[in-house]
């Protein structure tokens, strides 16, 4: 699993939020958590291509934001500016994509140059394929 480092500038999405139960991905799989988002993106997403998904902590609960750019929503949440990995995964299966993102952060664990720096990550499906980006730092 490959992944580039970009820089993203300060963006503010709105939208709607919906919590994500607490589970144990070693015991449970994804499926509870990608049945939350499958459920919220169907519910609040106009189509299936100009929406993002946040993945954060918003007071203090683990939540699933679905927002488009912009501050019109009854929740908000300010991507910082600042560098990111970037995965791309051309799969479409929710919990395949669940996997995909856990994939991903196994990967930056590991890696020599970066590490995370957050505790959220965006799912942006205004581009072609699926794509997570999440916060990194340098570990030099």
């Amino acid at each position: 699993m490959s992944f580039e480092i970009v820089k993203l500038s300060k963006e503010v999405f709105s939208g709607e939020q919906v919590e994500i139960p607490v589970f144990d991905p070693r015991v449970e799989g994804f499926g509870p958590m990608s049945e939350v988002k499958a459920a919220a993106i169907a519910k609040y997403a106009a189509n299936d291509t100009d929406y993002v998904a946040i993945n954060a902590s918003i007071d203090g609960k683990q939540c699933y934001l679905v927002a488009k750019a912009g501050t019109a929503g009854s929740t908000s949440f300010e991507i910082p500016e600042g560098e990111y990995a970037k995965f791309v995964s051309k799969e479409t299966d929710r919990t395949a994509l669940d996997a995909f993102i856990g994939q991903s952060y196994g990967e930056l664990s590991q890696s020599e140059t970066v590490g995370i720096g957050g505790n959220f990550n965006l799912e942006d499906l205004r581009e072609s394929s699926f794509t997570v980006y999440i916060p990194v730092q340098s570990k030099q």
